[in-house]
């Protein structure tokens, strides 16, 4: 990574951003770019002293974090909608991540317009990175929620960058439609083991061919597969796996919403169990 671009509305939320950019930042050596933006349907006056004062506080972030130390920044303060200067910066930087914090609650209008962190997952070109918890050190219990399409490998291929030496658990969550129908079950319409177990042995053979696919795999490569909805799976495994990382697909074959955003990265960007990464196809 060479340039990495987060941005900040000098919120508690946007602090740990701030942290975990830095890190990421000074682990692959890259430039940081930190954007903060001002709405510009304020009046003159009131925007002016906006972009005077977040200067002036993000130089002060700068200066007094530890965790800054080393890192090369640039600052931007730019004028109009969050989530299209975000994108544009993000473009004009050639950013290989761009890191956010979580989103504030705004009621309704959210869910007519949608949080600035699924605009920017859904219009940006450069992987998402929200950052939910401190930025006390770097990754070392990554997740990622492979369906074994070429989106998934890029976000498995950028999640070993990002989590470097330690190795990732891949986990496939599967899912029979009509299972009552198309499939033998026992009393309680579960799946006989028999089945279960052949069901599941095709689905290794394409998780260890999906494997050899990946530009540097770790030769400690975690695999899971266990039946249910993707994100309810993948929940459960940051809990059972106490995982600071979860990287998702901005898109795949089987959970497309409207082809633009998945509905297991919409879902997880709207209520993340950790640390989220969502990478879109390259």
């Amino acid at each position: 990574m060479k340039n990495i671009l987060v941005a900040t509305d000098l919120s508690e939320r946007s602090d740990r951003a701030m942290d975990r950019a830095a890190l990421i930042a000074k682990q692959m050596n890259a430039m940081l770019h930190i954007a903060y933006v001002v709405d510009d349907e304020v009046t003159s006056t009131i925007a002016l002293a906006c972009e005077e004062n977040a200067t002036v506080e993000l130089q002060k972030q700068i200066k007094e974090g530890a965790l800054f130390k080393g890192v090369k920044t640039n600052i931007y303060v730019e004028f109009g909608h969050p989530w299209k200067k975000i994108t544009e910066l993000a473009e004009r930087h050639n950013a290989d991540l761009v890191v956010l914090g979580t989103h504030r609650n705004r009621g309704l209008l959210e869910l007519f317009s949608g949080t600035t962190l699924h605009r920017v997952a859904k219009n940006s070109k450069s992987p998402l990175l929200v950052a939910v918890n401190p930025a006390a050190k770097n990754y070392s219990i990554a997740l990622v929620g492979v369906d074994f399409s070429e989106c998934a490998r890029h976000a498995t291929d950028l999640a070993s960058r990002i989590v470097h030496e330690h190795p990732l658990t891949l986990i496939h969550a599967y899912h029979i439609p009509f299972k009552a129908l198309t499939m033998r079950a026992d009393e309680h319409g579960d799946i006989i083991v028999r089945e279960k177990k052949r069901i599941e042995k095709e689905i290794r053979r394409h998780m260890t061919d999906f494997i050899s696919t990946l530009t540097d795999p770790h030769k400690d490569t975690h695999k899971s597969i266990t039946e249910g909805g993707p994100v309810t799976v993948l929940q459960a495994e940051v809990t059972a796996r106490k995982a600071d990382l979860v990287c998702v697909g901005s898109h795949g074959k089987p959970w497309l919403v409207e082809a633009v955003l998945g509905s297991t990265a919409y879902d997880l960007l709207s209520n993340p169990p950790c640390d989220v990464l969502v990478a879109p196809l390259r």
